[in-house]
């Protein structure tokens, strides 16, 4: 035995005892470090290797969705697209696995843009213009859970990784719908029957093209310019079409040289699918002829439907009317009803009211019917930017 002096008293220990006691420190310390080891391999090793799985997987369901968008465009046929989906992800595989889908993991929607820019998509709303492939590896899907190495020591002993891949249709068709009536050869002063200098006054000035300085068609001219330039830097082309409108009219003799003269409602002045860089020449050409008539808003709606959802379109496009007017609407039926034929068609019509003396409510009702938006441009500088806007934001892009 062995005596230690504390505090003045003789306190009797066993040698022995101090050596189990640290020998017993010992093993609890080597017991707690090789748990640290085992939960620090089970990060190094199973975490990696879930990361890769997953990655596999997200690569799987990009591919897969890739391909069934293709397919649903070129075909216009739902089943054709879930065939190349499930197709294309079988040459995939994940964790060792050869990856299968079945016809409820693709899903169809649109696409809908977020106020931040970013996208959502929502499933089953026509027409179709983007698919959600979702690839599973759990229990109740065709792909077995991925096995962990060391995950069961921590009573994980399977991974069950889920990745959705959201492919969107980034084909576009628009038409510009601008307004021809007469008042679009006035200046921009807001105040009808005042031409801009250069330009004899009423009733000369009726029969006379509009002037390519200070006419309302002048500002429109530019504004056209500046959206033919924005959207030739997307890397996907829409397709875009012009549709110029006013009202039915023809000149009696007084007004010669031009006594007969008809014009239409509407006229057609670029087709889809034509050269983007048609348009500016067509646009630029309404300088050698006059415009004449009252403002049929309708008739311009109408037959941009109808260019629309002609049978020779792509049905899945995104389908997209650009009105702008100067005016107040005063012949034809109401434009708002031309709007709800519009909606049906799942056509959207974003608007423009240039200048004071348009119809500002009547413009934002068609845009709200549409789910469209409404822009008022005040000026011919204004009337440039949102253009500009517009031909930024219509584009559809991948949204996950």
């Amino acid at each position: 035995m062995k005596c230690t002096r504390k505090n003045k008293r003789y306190i009797l220990r066993p040698a022995c005892e101090n050596q189990e006691n640290r020998r017993g420190a010992m093993l609890v310390l080597i017991a707690t470090m090789m748990s640290m080891f085992m939960i620090a391999l089970v990060f190094t090793v199973d975490v990696a290797y879930m990361q890769l799985v997953r990655t596999e997987l997200r690569v799987s369901a990009d591919a897969s969705a890739k391909a069934g968008m293709e397919a649903l465009v070129r075909t216009e046929k739902t089943s054709s697209a879930i065939v190349a989906s499930k197709n294309l992800v079988q040459h995939n595989g994940a964790a060792g696995q050869q990856i299968q889908i079945i016809d409820n993991d693709v899903e169809f929607g649109r696409p809908e843009v977020n106020p931040n820019g970013t996208w959502t998509f929502l499933p089953n709303v026509q027409p179709y213009s983007a698919i959600r492939v979702t690839v599973s590896m759990t229990e109740d899907s065709p792909n077995s859970p991925v096995p962990l190495f060391f995950g069961r020591i921590l009573g994980y002993s399977n991974f069950t990784p889920k990745q959705s891949a959201v492919a969107a249709n980034l084909t576009q068709e628009i038409i510009l719908c601008l307004d021809r009536s007469h008042s679009m050869c006035f200046d921009e002063s807001g105040h009808d029957w005042q031409y801009p200098s250069g330009t004899p006054s009423f009733p000369s000035g009726y029969i006379t093209p509009p002037n390519p300085v200070g006419s309302r068609w002048a500002a429109l001219d530019g504004a056209i310019q500046r959206f033919v330039a924005t959207v030739g830097l997307s890397p996907i082309q829409p397709d875009v079409g012009v549709v110029t409108w006013g009202s039915s009219i023809s000149l009696s003799n007084y007004w010669q040289p031009y006594g007969g003269h008809y014009t239409p409602a509407t006229i057609v002045d670029v087709p889809l699918g034509q050269n983007l860089g048609d348009i500016n020449g067509v646009i630029a050409d309404k300088y050698n002829d006059i415009m004449m008539g009252g403002t049929n808003m309708s008739a311009g709606i109408d037959k941009s439907v109808d260019l629309l959802t002609d049978p020779s379109t792509n049905s899945l496009a995104q389908k997209t009317i650009i009105l702008m007017s100067d005016g107040q609407w005063n012949s034809g039926r109401n434009p708002t009803k031309a709007a709800i034929d519009a909606a049906g068609a799942n056509i959207v019509i974003h608007t423009i009211s240039f200048l004071a003396t348009a119809d500002q409510q009547t413009m934002k009702k068609i845009a709200s019917i549409t789910g469209g938006r409404s822009y008022i441009a005040p000026n011919a500088e204004t009337l440039e930017r949102v253009f500009e806007e517009l031909a930024k934001i219509i584009p559809v892009v991948l949204i996950n």
